[in-house]
């Protein structure tokens, strides 16, 4: 009997091959989609959860007071680590880390780039490395090691055995390299391609050696023992800032669990609010939802066809056949096109993976290896084909035999209502998705299109590394005298990026509590606001003909309002333990996120500190001959380390990758939406058409037009289309609203935005339906009318 189902199916389906075709490249599709999405909501789920010893692993995070709130982030200072251990015995392990950077390593005649951490050596013991030459045990027995990942391995020595060669390390350096590890995972939060140990970082940095409590640049991670509690740890070090540094008592340091992070490091107040979890959340709602439309759209094609199949049902209930083995029948053969899909879908997202990953900005793999993921695909196949195939099942399932065979149905009415609803669903989530889409692009069209307060055209910066620091002005001079560019000068790091603050700055009239305020702060030297072009407001850049400039600062619009002065100029402020004076004020510019309000800040003229070039094009050059000629030159001065440069407004794009992403991505799932509920609006105009066949012969024959005939077979789909717009704009408005929350400044929800899905609605729906209801206006009403 089985094997005879299996049959009929596969002739029905080779029978009706086009509609198979239609039906089953909706399904899988959506299965694709939906699949890819949830590969990306696995990675996330897994993120950091490879770690033998998760859970047991806490990040160390700070709560630092600011303007009446609590702010928290993960720079810690280096004296924090040795004091856990030394005072919390509930504590097993702590290592220190830096922030990654790119490190210049030699190897005889080569030369390239590696992202590099250090760390101390207690990391190999808290974290999973999986190590492919060497051990743990010994890899940083000596302080000149290196640890090298796999594919760093290979880019250095190619296919010679990495143990104990000797590279040049920042280009000063010998490091021999004692191990070899698998490239780190990339739901993992380490992603360096090499490490070396922390008193490695402090040989080649002395500075490290004397920094104290009041330098939070570093992360601190930390594994408690076995059984020990979490929150009796955090009770005890609130008070250790206070205990080693009373004038920074404010500060509180915390554990927080290592796995967590990723999803949950958006903090308000000092609690854990959300993060990455929110997109994790959406995307999880969008494969439900897609799969559940391409289900809903299976549905409405299956029924659309139930009249090519009635005298098979009648027939078969006439000669004994039960109901339940009809159910059987109809599920097996939706099950069957369910597993058909899922193959189809597989090859496309073999072949789409590398692009949504683009997309996403995340590198994503088949787990090909994993069987809970095939067990759970199994499962959605399952559960797809059930959910696909109930409806057509017990629909089909359910004709009379005396009725079908007589040519007569079930009622038109009776058929069509549950179909209706199931558009209605489709239209309702595809309103959803564009209005989304229209908002979310708004928002980042309203957001990049905000004053920045500086000119970002034609500004490039380089990395400070080498020689450059001491060759800077005779590069900038030849640079100047070439015509390549207009002006030069030296950062403490990237004007697009605010990552580095102080505290304990004074200035008179100040309020109690707001010396513990951190403040934005830029090192710079010469030239810095003619090069970026910000705007001076009042006073001047600091200059070669003013040596007192190397104890002044420059404040922007809302470091003024802070420190309340109205005559800002000539006002004594004490930074960085120096008492500096106000020489220039600028403009307000956005330096750290663009969502939010621009914070205070001062430009500081401190040498040494400096990690960036930024260089002003000549604008009557051409960039590609400008950049020529500064290679020429950088190689000049700096002649060991690569040539490399990046554009200031590509780097401030940057920062809307997140907002780019969900716009591309809602924009792709809007038209997936569509396409996939056109179809299922087909099928049900398709049977709409074939149940009223004899009803529009008739009309035909009393004298309809055609014109009246399709407004009429058209109208009842315009309102399934106006009936779902209402459900799909309130739950659009309601989620748009809430993301747009987090953003200070934000584009209104306009209301033609909504007049316009609609529009777009009903024209989409209009395209849908008049192909059917023409073909049948059109049709010969002798055709339809001589059984009568």
């Amino acid at each position: 009997m089985i094997k005879n189902y299996f049959k009929v199916a596969w002739r029905n389906l080779r029978r009706n091959s086009l509609y198979s075709l239609i039906n089953i490249g909706g399904l899988a599709i959506g299965m694709t989609v939906s699949f890819m999405l949830l590969i990306y909501v696995y990675n996330e789920f897994s993120f950091d959860k490879f770690n033998t010893n998760r859970d047991r692993l806490y990040r160390v995070l700070r709560n630092q007071p600011s303007n009446g709130e609590l702010m928290t982030n993960g720079a810690t200072p280096i004296p924090l680590a040795p004091a856990m251990i030394k005072d919390f015995p509930e504590i097993e392990k702590v290592a220190r880390t830096n922030w990654p950077y790119d490190v210049l390593v030699n190897y005889k005649d080569k030369s390239l780039k590696v992202n590099t951490m250090a760390a101390d050596p207690s990391i190999l013991d808290m974290f999973s490395f999986d190590f492919i030459r060497g051990n743990k045990k010994s890899a940083f027995n000596d302080i000149s090691s290196i640890v090298l990942t796999e594919s760093s391995a290979k880019s250095i020595f190619g296919d010679v055995n990495p143990i104990g060669q000797v590279i040049k390390f920042n280009n000063q350096v010998p490091l021999k390299v004692s191990a070899v590890i698998k490239d780190n995972p990339v739901n993992s939060t380490f992603n360096f391609n090499a490490l070396i140990s922390w008193d490695q970082l402090a040989a080649q940095q002395s500075w490290l050696k004397t920094s104290g409590w009041g330098n939070y640049s570093f992360m601190t991670y930390a594994m408690l023992k076995q059984g020990a509690s979490q929150a009796k740890v955090n009770a005890k070090l609130k008070g250790i800032v206070a205990k080693y540094d009373p004038n920074n008592k404010e500060n509180t340091i915390f554990l927080y669990p290592f796995a967590k992070f990723h999803l949950y490091s958006d903090f308000k107040n000092g609690v854990a609010v959300g993060g990455e979890i929110e997109h994790v959340r959406l995307f999880l709602f969008l494969a439900i939802g897609i799969l559940l439309i391409a289900c809903i759209n299976f549905m409405n094609l299956s029924t659309a066809r139930s009249e090519r199949r009635a005298r098979e049902v009648g027939i078969r209930k006439a000669i004994g056949a039960r109901r339940w083995g009809l159910i059987t029948q109809f599920m097996g053969e939706s099950l069957l096109m369910a597993f058909i899909s899922f193959a189809f879908s597989l090859i496309l997202i073999y072949s789409l993976i590398d692009d949504f990953s683009t997309i996403i900005n995340i590198k994503l793999s088949i787990p090909y290896t994993n069987v809970y993921a095939w067990l759970s695909a199994l499962g959605v196949i399952l559960v797809t084909g059930i959910i696909a195939g109930s409806y057509p099942a017990f629909f089909l399932s359910a004709f009379r035999p005396v009725k079908v065979l007589k040519g007569q149905l079930v009622s038109v009415k009776s058929t069509i209502t549950p179909r209706k609803t199931l558009v209605v669903i489709q239209f309702a989530f595809a309103t959803f998705l564009i209005l989304s889409s229209i908002f979310i692009y708004k928002q980042i069209i309203f957001i990049k299109n905000r004053p920045v307060g500086y000119d970002q055209r034609g500004l490039v910066e380089l990395p400070d590394e080498g020689t450059m620091d001491k060759q800077f002005e005779n590069f900038r001079r030849d640079a100047i005298n070439t015509g390549a560019i207009t002006d030069g000068a030296l950062t403490g790091n990237s004007i697009s990026n605010n990552n580095s603050s102080s505290w304990g700055i004074t200035w008179q009239g100040q309020l109690p509590g707001e010396d513990k305020l951190p403040i934005d702060q830029i090192a710079v030297t010469y030239h810095f606001t003619n090069t970026y072009g910000l705007k001076l407001v009042e006073g001047r850049d600091f200059s070669e003909a003013y040596p007192a400039d190397s104890a002044a600062i420059i404040l922007n619009q809302a470091a003024v309002k802070l420190m309340r002065f109205k005559d800002p100029l000539g006002q004594m402020v004490k930074y960085q333990g120096n008492q500096c004076r106000v020489v220039g004020v600028v403009e307000n510019f956005v330096w750290g996120s663009p969502h939010e309000p621009v914070k205070p800040a001062i430009i500081g003229f401190i040498k040494g500190w400096t990690g960036s070039i930024g260089l002003r094009l000549n604008p009557a050059k051409s960039v590609s001959s400008s950049m020529a000629i500064i290679q020429d030159i950088y190689k000049k001065y700096n002649p060991e380390y690569p040539f490399e440069y990046k554009f200031v407004d590509e780097k401030f794009a940057s920062k809307f990758r997140t907002e780019k992403m969900l716009g591309n991505m809602a924009i792709g799932f809007t038209c997936l939406a569509i396409i996939i509920s056109c179809l299922g609006l087909f099928g049900l105009a398709s049977f709409s058409a074939e149940q009223r066949r004899k009803e529009i012969g008739i009309r035909k024959v009393l004298g309809a037009s055609i014109s009246s005939l399709w407004l009429n077979l058209s109208q009842e789909f315009v309102w399934l289309v106006l009936i779902a717009f209402p459900f799909g704009a309130f739950f659009s408005w309601y989620l748009i609203d809430k993301w747009m929350a987090d953003f200070t400044y934000r584009t209104p929800l306009s209301w033609w935005v909504f007049i316009a899905t609609m529009v777009i609605s009903l024209i989409i729906c209009m395209i849908t339906v008049s192909w059917q209801a023409i073909k049948a206006a059109l049709t010969n009403p002798v055709k339809s009318l001589r059984s009568e």
